[in-house]
C-alpha cells in the first residue's frame, strides 16, 4: 500500500468522484489516465482503487480492471434495506443514550442524508456499527445524487427526520426511517436509470 499524502489525496479524490456521480455505473476506471488527471503515479492510483474495491465502492470483476459497480435492482433494494436495518438497530440500542446524542434539527443543514444517518449511528455505542453505516453512506452516495433528481421534497423529508431526532422521539424517528427507505426501494428502477444519466444536463 502506498504510504503518505499522495495515496491519501488520490484515495479521497477518487472516492469523491465516484460519490458525486462523475462516473456512472459500469464505467471503467483506467489507473494510467486517472494518474495523469490527479498528478500522481500509477502506483498510488492502483492502491487507492484496490482500497475502494475492499470497501465495495468500486469493483474489479475477475481481476479484469476496475469499474464503477452496476448493481441489479435487487442488490440496490438490499442496500437500502440493510441501511434501514442498521439505523433501526442504532435507534433501538441507543435509547438510553438519546439525551446525549450529538446533532439535531438545530445543527442539521438539510439535504444531506449521510450527515443525518451518521448522527443516528452515533447513538449506538458500537464503533463497528457506526463504521458499517459510514460505508453504506459511501456506497449509496451516487444513488442519493439520483434521488435529488427524482424527489423534490428531500429537504423536507430529511428535516422532518432531524426534527424528530432533536425531539428524542425515537419511535417516531424509526417510522420515518422505515418510510424513507421503503420509498426508495419502490423507486429503484427510476433511481438506477437516473444514476446512469447523471452526466447528462438537467
Amino acid at each position: 500500500m502506498s504510504p503518505g499524502p499522495t495515496f491519501d489525496r488520490v484515495y479521497l479524490a477518487l472516492k469523491e468522484q465516484v460519490a458525486s456521480g462523475r462516473f456512472v455505473p459500469g464505467d471503467h476506471l483506467e489507473p494510467a489516465s486517472l494518474g495523469e488527471e490527479l498528478n500522481a503515479s500509477i502506483t498510488p492510483v492502483r492502491d487507492a482503487l484496490h482500497r475502494l474495491v475492499g470497501e465495495r465502492i468500486i469493483e474489479a470483476p475477475r481481476n479484469d480492471g476496475f469499474r464503477v459497480p452496476a448493481p441489479l435492482e435487487a442488490e440496490v433494494r438490499d442496500l437500502y434495506g440493510w441501511n434501514c436495518q442498521l439505523l433501526e438497530l442504532a435507534l433501538r440500542s441507543g435509547g438510553a443514550r438519546a439525551a446525549a446524542a450529538p446533532g439535531g434539527a438545530e445543527e442539521f443543514s438539510g439535504g444531506d442524508a449521510a450527515d443525518l444517518f451518521r448522527r443516528i449511528s452515533r447513538m449506538a455505542a458500537n464503533g463497528e456499527h457506526q463504521a458499517a453505516i459510514e460505508n453504506l453512506n459511501d456506497r449509496l452516495a451516487p444513488l442519493r445524487t439520483a434521488e435529488g433528481r427524482l424527489f423534490d421534497d428531500i429537504e423536507e423529508e430529511l428535516s422532518g427526520m432531524a426534527g424528530t431526532l432533536a425531539a428524542r422521539d425515537l419511535a417516531g424517528l424509526r417510522r420515518k426511517v422505515v418510510a424513507y427507505h421503503r420509498r426508495r426501494q419502490r423507486s429503484v428502477p427510476e433511481l438506477l436509470a437516473l444514476a446512469r444519466r447523471l452526466r447528462e444536463p438537467r
